[in-house]
């Protein structure tokens, strides 16, 4: 019985140490893929909005993308940081300042053309539009 406890606890330790080593070959992978965007770098194209939002309490931000998709919701969250104290209301277009970040360059026009709003800056995929019918 006492050898079945040694075996058994020998075996634990075996596949803990390659589970460990696989987590670790996988984590170096990940490092050296050049396609991957580091979660960082995602607030950059948000840079110079703080300037137009200054005093402003809240604005929308609208999006097409898949918030299931983890890079997508890190962009909004990162977005959400660079522009702090302004709060990003997810998907409400009803403010002066609505952020766009779509999937597309012509989904975010077409979607603006829908809403009456107006495009005024783009940087990096990121639109900044004017609402003119706006509640606030």
């Amino acid at each position: 019985m006492q050898t079945l406890r040694k075996f058994l606890f020998v075996c634990l330790i075996l596949i803990s140490a390659f589970d460990l080593l696989q987590a670790y070959a996988q984590a170096i992978t990940q490092l050296q893929d050049r396609t991957t965007i580091p979660l960082h770098s995602l607030g950059f194209q948000f840079m110079g909005l703080e300037n137009v939002f200054k005093g402003v309490r809240t604005v929308g931000y609208f999006t097409d993308k898949d918030l299931n998709n983890p890079l997508a919701i890190a962009q909004f969250e990162q977005a959400q940081y660079m522009l702090a104290p302004t709060v990003l209301d997810l998907n409400h277009t009803q403010y002066h300042w609505v952020i766009f970040d779509c999937t597309s360059p012509q989904v975010a026009m077409k979607t603006m053309q829908q809403l009456g709003l107006t495009p005024l800056k783009a940087n990096h995929g990121i639109i900044l539009a004017f609402n003119p019918n706006a509640n606030e």
